[in-house]
């Protein structure tokens, strides 16, 4: 059976539909895919190229990708959609002008009519391209943010492995591109950032790292009546521990060595038993784990001599030698290794002096 265009009169098969009694050359050529003239609306940042899309600034992408994004997505209000399905564009040229105020890509489309005849079609797209700065240009400019994080230390310094952790943190992609400015003083670091989102996020990798306690804090500024809501600067206060390898402490009453520090926690080394045990950041700043006032490092000695239950050991500024007992902590001492002293009040441990870090003498 036979079907008719109504247009030109042409016979199509039973197979071959027709678009609103159209054969598809005539549908092209009298009807067309478009219901309306496309026509789009481009906001572009002119300092960082970003682009603004329903309301929402993205990410800088080169220009004919960010017209074939919004030309797909704004399609269904020019396409005719009971017939046509767009499925992709191709743009084909740079934006040329078309008069005072707009200008026009040649585009590709790549189409679906009837979900029969699959086309490319050259089609020309007007533009109303606006530049537009984007808040976080503006907030550049002015120096103005949204979010603090103060970086701390309880040394009141940092040390050589705390700022690599602290430059790791800010350079991380999630952060670094909300950075308004970063100002040093005597008590550490402050970072201005655009997006409490971007803060939080520093905060959370500078705690996971090193153990960092947090508290945050929001002063409000204005009162958005609209969202219902304040808006202002939330603060986030980041101290790191002064705690390092090497560091004599006390958990629960008992004296022991820190011998790591990972993002984990702080693995100590009990004196009195010489186990071994990670404890988490929480016991640190509730007090629980906390440097031992009453724990000294005192002589360094040599190990000259050791067997199953004493080993040997010899003060090189002395010259003494004196034997100590082969403790769990000295197990697996041996000749040529150095210990050192730790006295506890009136008690006195050896531990091994190699495994100390920066604490060594």
């Amino acid at each position: 059976m036979y079907k008719y265009c109504v247009r030109c009169g042409r016979r199509v098969s039973e197979d071959e539909p027709l678009i609103n009694g159209y054969c598809i050359d005539c549908y092209l050529k009298y009807k067309g895919i478009f219901v309306t003239k496309p026509v789009l609306n481009i906001t572009i940042c002119p300092r960082c190229g970003s682009w603004m899309y329903r309301g929402e600034w993205r990410d800088p992408l080169p220009l004919r990708e960010i017209i074939r994004r919004i030309l797909i997505s704004e399609a269904y209000r020019f396409i005719d959609r009971q017939h046509v399905n767009l499925l992709d564009a191709t743009i084909l040229s740079e934006p040329y002008k078309i008069n005072e105020s707009q200008y026009a890509v040649k585009a590709l489309l790549h189409v679906v009519i009837e979900e029969y005849y699959p086309l490319n079609l050259e089609k020309e797209i007007v533009l109303n391209i606006n530049r537009k700065v984007c808040p976080k240009c503006l907030a550049y400019a002015g120096k103005s943010h949204r979010a603090l994080v103060q970086i701390r230390s309880v040394n009141g310094s940092f040390s050589r492995e705390e700022e690599k952790i602290i430059n790791k943190a800010i350079s991380d992609p999630g952060v670094a591109g909300d950075i308004v400015e970063i100002k040093k003083n005597k008590y550490g670091l402050d970072v201005k950032l655009l997006t409490s989102v971007a803060a939080k996020r520093l905060s959370t990798i500078l705690s996971r790292l090193t153990g960092a306690k947090i508290i945050e804090s929001f002063k409000p500024v204005r009162y958005n009546p609209d969202k219902g809501r304040w808006s202002g600067i939330t603060t986030l206060s980041v101290r790191l521990p002064s705690i390092k390898k090497g560091d004599l402490v006390e958990f629960e009453g008992r004296p022991g060595v820190v011998r790591d520090i990972s993002p984990h926690g702080i693995k100590i080394e009990f004196l009195d038993d010489g186990r071994t045990e990670n404890i988490k950041f929480e016991k640190y700043w509730s007090g629980d784990l906390k440097k031992a006032e009453n724990l000294v490092y005192s002589e360094t000695y040599s190990v000259i001599a050791e067997d199953k239950t004493t080993i040997y050991l010899l003060d090189e500024e002395t010259g003494n030698i004196i034997d100590y007992p082969r403790t769990k902590t000295l197990a697996n001492i041996s000749v040529g290794d150095k210990v050192r002293a730790v006295r506890v009040r009136d008690k006195v441990y050896m531990i091994k002096n190699s495994e100390l870090g920066g604490n060594n003498a």
